[in-house]
């Protein structure tokens, strides 16, 4: 294979949306000027290229994959806000061969993945960047992906959809707060969301998922009314480090998926309004998790030592065959000794003023100091 110079996803994350997905999403958004010209590329994919497809796939598999039960083995839901290094900790446990995840390959090509895996992942690689370009971290379709991105092709009800449509921000605040979301919508979330797990279990071969995904960072008493034994990773960074990252990831992804015109200071806007309402909820949720089924890391623990952390999750987790998994941990770290993170540019003076002054509750939940402006970085 030829060496792409080219690092950004080709195409778009809704291609391969259901139609009536689509055709929702449509009714309920305004995409005007230059916009127009992304989504009907993204018409002509959804009805001319994947719907045959789709509609093959539910005929053979949609009624194997509702039989699959969840209620025996529930999800490890590692949870963080973006930009917080719980991709670092999902390829960690991804090692683990007890352990099932959601792939790359299944994540893109989701509603039509199950047809072929192997021609199918011919059809994907050249279509992914070997690197993550808001971090350089290594891409393949065989690594794991976040599920919310699949959740935003079979399900109108995604926050992730508020990224999408910048000008409307209601799918993050009714799907990863759940502030004015009604009953029916809540139940049809919880719905869909469920049948996204049984999908990716039955791609595992009925393996216990370990999921990562930042939206659910919010969604801690939704998802212990789904899954009341599953077990969580709470992972935490400093909101400095956070905050910044997640501005570059929009920089670098999110505002080329977008399908409507938002501003850098209304990016900006939403980064930070994001970050205060997600952690808010997830700290007041916290407490509903059972002691036996909660661990708490911090990533500044987990970069230091690794293979010490991995074990006291285990631990407190009770979860089975660390010392098993161990070698396959040890070789995936050796791989990534020499990773740099990306360093960003100084904050700016009134960014770490409101940074102090609206996330305080975070730095004194996690134990983070506040830093003065004249010495924040």
């Amino acid at each position: 294979m030829t060496k792409r110079k080219n690092q950004k996803v080709i195409g778009h994350l809704l291609y391969n949306a259901l139609p009536r997905v689509w055709r929702q999403l449509q009714k309920e958004n305004e995409i005007t000027g230059i916009y127009k010209k992304k989504a009907r590329y993204i018409t002509f994919m959804v009805y001319f290229i994947m719907m045959p497809l789709q509609f093959l796939q539910k005929i053979i598999f949609n009624k194997k994959i509702s039989k699959v039960d969840l209620s025996k083995q529930q999800p490890i839901f590692i949870l963080g806000h973006w930009r917080s290094g719980t991709t670092h900790l999902h390829y960690l446990m991804h090692k683990d061969p007890q352990y099932g995840t959601l792939s790359n390959y299944q994540s893109f090509l989701f509603n039509v993945a199950h047809l072929s895996r192997s021609l199918l992942k011919i059809v994907l690689s050249p279509l992914m960047p070997s690197k993550r370009p808001q971090d350089n971290i290594r891409v393949s379709p065989d690594l794991p992906a976040e599920e919310e991105q699949p959740m935003s092709v079979l399900s109108t009800k995604s926050g992730i959809h508020s990224w999408n449509f910048p000008q409307n921000q209601s799918y993050f605040t009714k799907y990863n707060l759940f502030e004015g979301v009604s009953a029916k919508e809540k139940a049809e979330w919880g719905k869909d969301y469920h049948f996204l797990l049984q999908n990716i279990t039955f791609f595992n071969d009925g393996k216990q998922l370990v999921l990562k995904n930042p939206h659910n960072t919010s969604r801690i008493k939704e998802l212990l009314e789904l899954y009341p034994n599953a077990k969580f990773i709470n992972l935490h960074r400093n909101p400095y480090d956070v905050i910044q990252s997640t501005r570059h990831l929009h920089k670098k992804i999110v505002q080329g998926q977008a399908l409507q015109f938002f501003s850098i200071k209304d990016r900006e806007e939403m980064v930070l309004t994001q970050y205060k309402k997600t952690m808010q909820k997830n700290i007041d949720e916290l407490h509903l998790i059972p002691k036996e089924n909660f661990v708490e890391v911090r990533f500044d623990d987990l970069e230091a030592d690794s293979m010490k952390e991995m074990e006291r999750i285990y631990t407190t987790l009770g979860l089975p065959n660390f010392d098993k998994a161990k070698p396959k941990f040890e070789e995936y770290l050796s791989t990534v000794k020499n990773y740099k993170k990306n360093k960003f540019r100084h904050i700016r003076p009134e960014l770490i003023e409101r940074i102090n002054k609206e996330m305080k509750f975070v730095f004194d939940f996690y134990g983070y100091e506040l830093e003065e402006v004249n010495q924040a970085v």
